[in-house]
């Protein structure tokens, strides 16, 4: 499959007739190149019950006089979306199977049919830069849209102007954005206008909450777990196609959940509770191996730059470059390898048990018969348990040089506590937001000395096969070295912020 495409658009409601205006105005735009008519031909596919509009995926195929094949657009931050492209082939009746497998998380496996048909006619000019090359592209659209069932469907129409840049220019997106908004445009999601060509866009939104949902400590910590439940299920596609940042995001869900799950064990049942826990550390781990490897690239890479920009002709200390070009080698295919691993992970009916038990936990809780007390009698406790727990973990540590083990154990502890803090800010506001950035800037000093750790192993396992690079990475020992020497002396200060009885006063 093709690599993933990282395109950076905005769409708007045309507020009037006529080309999205937008020319030599916009910064870094000198010149712009003539219209070009086009006309695209597309069908959406989707779930009966449009699962994928309802999560912002759209998967289409695409005909007509731009590029054909069949489209994957997946979310992303802000303006930015993600485009997995594929060859048109034979198929009508319903997507190939690859893109099915990526939209699993949106689609449970169910299989993907034609639900809308859209034609689309289209003014594009590229406006340029002083060298002529091309940096953003304008589209004016008139868009006609039906659906497919039942066959007698009206069709709807609207106009939209897009926007889009290539090599991330944000501010030139950013400027023709605040033009088009001073003209009365409102932007627009594609996968929610067809949403509302296909569905009643309001369906669903008085849904009850879950039975035995309603009041009290349960209910909140309830709607945490479904916050990072669907979080989770966000990540699973841009997990899948390598998007930058979606391993660490996915990561990040698990672990919170595991987290919430066990500083608030009394408040479900047992079996339930643990059989999830289990099974949302198994995934973390799978994470965390692909975390690492990033942690250790964008870490280390830049030292071997540096190194490499500042190398001194003649100096015989061997090739910085060459060394920093074997060590993203390597690089990359622990990444390859990591990568393998989890996209295998999350293709395994261990993984989709998961998924549903998660979403049936969420739905229909197994609570226990505290969880209608008060958040005050109920959770407080349980947070001031967490942090005692983080407590003994800190006095654990060997005053004389602290064991991985131990401060492992001291990191898995203070991550707890965050958690427990964070799921507290909608009861108990500013002061549990406050105890928990301390809890963040002692975990951000534990962070720093485990990725020190991760990048010296990796260093000295490179070294007996480095040649003349060894004296390369053996400086690059050195500045780890020096970086966990100044995280072990910074982990008393942020222990003592993060323990100040002043800033746990909110947990009584």
């Amino acid at each position: 499959m093709p690599a993933p495409r990282l395109a950076l658009t905005r769409t708007y409601l045309a507020p009037a007739a006529g080309t999205a205006p937008g020319g030599g105005e916009l910064p870094g735009v000198a010149d712009v190149g003539t219209d070009t008519t086009v006309h695209t031909e597309e069908t959406h596919y989707d779930t009966p019950d449009l699962a994928l509009a309802a999560a912002g995926v759209s998967v289409r195929r695409q005909t007509g006089d731009g590029p054909r094949g069949w489209v994957l657009e997946l979310p992303g931050r802000g303006p930015r979306h993600h485009e997995v492209r594929q060859a048109l082939g034979r198929a009508v009746r319903t997507a190939p199977a690859a893109l099915q497998r990526l939209t699993w998380a949106a689609a449970r496996g169910r299989t993907l049919g034609p639900v809308l048909q859209l034609t689309a006619d289209a003014r594009q000019r590229d406006l340029l830069d002083a060298d002529g090359l091309v940096v953003a592209r304008l589209t004016t659209r008139t868009v006609v849209a039906r659906p497919l069932t039942p066959p007698d469907s009206a069709a709807q129409e609207w106009a939209e102007w897009q926007a889009e840049v290539v090599d991330g220019r944000r501010d030139l997106l950013d400027a023709v954005a605040a033009a088009w908004e001073e003209l009365g445009a409102e932007e627009s999601d594609r996968t929610h206008q067809v949403r509302t060509v296909l569905d009643d866009p309001d369906e669903g939104d008085d849904a009850g909450q879950a039975p035995g949902a309603a009041g009290g400590a349960g209910a909140l910590v309830l709607g945490q777990l479904a916050d990072d439940v669907t979080r989770l299920l966000v990540q699973d596609p841009l997990v899948r196609i390598d998007a930058p940042d979606a391993v660490h995001a996915m990561h990040v869900a698990t672990r919170r959940l595991g987290n919430v799950l066990a500083t608030s064990a009394e408040l479900f049942e047992e079996a339930p509770r643990e059989h999830l826990r289990a099974e949302l550390a198994w995934l973390t781990s799978v994470l965390a191996a692909a975390r690492d490897v990033e942690v250790l690239t964008d870490r280390m890479l830049p030292d071997l730059d540096e190194e490499a920009a500042g190398q001194v002709a003649g100096s015989g200390t061997g090739d910085p470059a060459v060394v920093a070009e074997h060590v993203r080698g390597v690089l990359a295919r622990r990444h390859d390898e990591a990568q393998a691993a989890v996209v295998a992970a999350l293709d395994t009916e261990r993984y989709r048990g998961l998924v549903e038990a998660l979403e049936a936990f969420v739905a229909v809780p197994s609570f226990a018969a505290g969880a209608r007390r008060s958040v005050r009698k109920a959770l407080l406790p349980l947070v001031a348990d967490a942090h005692k727990q983080v407590k003994e973990a800190y006095r654990d540590l060997d005053p004389d040089g602290e064991t991985e083990d131990a401060l492992d154990r001291l990191q898995r502890a203070a991550a707890r506590a965050r958690d427990a803090a964070e799921l507290l800010e909608p009861a108990r506001g500013d002061a549990a937001a406050d105890y928990a950035d301390a809890v963040k800037e002692l975990l951000d000093v534990l962070a720093e000395h485990h990725e020190s750790v991760l990048a010296r192993a990796l260093l000295e396992e490179l070294v007996p096969t480095a040649g003349a690079g060894a004296f390369v990475l053996g400086r690059l020992h050195g500045l780890e070295e020096v970086r966990a020497a100044v995280a072990a002396h910074d982990l008393e200060d942020a222990w003592s912020a993060a323990s100040s009885k002043k800033l746990r006063r909110w947990m009584r």
